[in-house]
């Protein structure tokens, strides 16, 4: 694989139970939540994403900008018929379409964490490089704040059996509390921003208000 062999798996095929509506395509400033994150990821130095969704998403939510040439050929959609047995299914889709492409590591990220910031994703994606060239093979590295691992995180083909081993709604967490921490590499970050989810329309009124866009 050319490039960095970086493969992230952008998960966009949950069932917004608590928000009651599809969250992905709420607006948000000018984009949608679910385009927000993704946007930002295609502009990173990550190789290419998977965009997993599930059978019914009419990807509506996503801007007809993202389906241009040249920026189309840094993505592809895969949909997951078992999306709704949990996130750890909709995980695995896109794990085993990842692996046909031999990838050098999986970057998970979230359609729903709107305003992650590409610096994240790029000193990730940079540390994993410069480790792999080192040949010190971590089997994780995951953004960190308060010391808890967050998302964006970036796993090494020797997590992947484990990550198939997943069940039901257990996502990369649970994953962390089945190894060591201390196994793995975290890089703290500060700004709280950057890892907000939202999973409510309370998280959702109480942020689309002081939104600005990232154009």
């Amino acid at each position: 694989m050319k490039g960095n062999g970086i493969i992230a798996i952008y998960l966009a095929a949950g069932r917004s139970m608590r928000m009651g509506v599809d969250k992905l395509s709420l607006p948000l400033g000018t984009h949608t939540i679910g385009n927000s994150a993704l946007e930002e990821a295609l502009k990173s130095s990550v190789h290419y994403i998977i965009v997993v969704t599930r059978t019914e998403d009419s990807l509506d939510w996503i801007d007809s900008n993202l389906s241009r040439i040249p920026i189309k050929n840094k993505w592809s959609h895969i949909t997951c018929s078992d999306a709704n047995k949990g996130q750890a299914h909709s995980l695995q889709c896109g794990l085993r379409a990842a692996m046909r492409m031999k990838p050098k590591g999986i970057m998970i990220l979230l359609g729903d964490q709107p305003f992650l910031s590409i610096e994240i994703i790029n000193e990730l994606v940079l540390k994993y490089v410069e480790l792999n060239y080192e040949k010190k093979d971590f089997p994780f590295i995951a953004a960190g704040f308060q010391g808890i691992p967050r998302p964006p995180i970036i796993f090494s083909p020797k997590s992947f059996p484990e990550l198939l081993k997943l069940k039901g709604d257990e996502g990369a967490r649970q994953l962390f509390q089945r190894q060591k921490l201390e196994d793995g590499l975290l890089i703290e970050y500060s700004n709280v921003r950057d890892f907000l989810d939202i999973d409510t329309m309370k998280d959702y009124e109480g942020l689309k208000g002081a939104v600005t866009s990232h154009d």
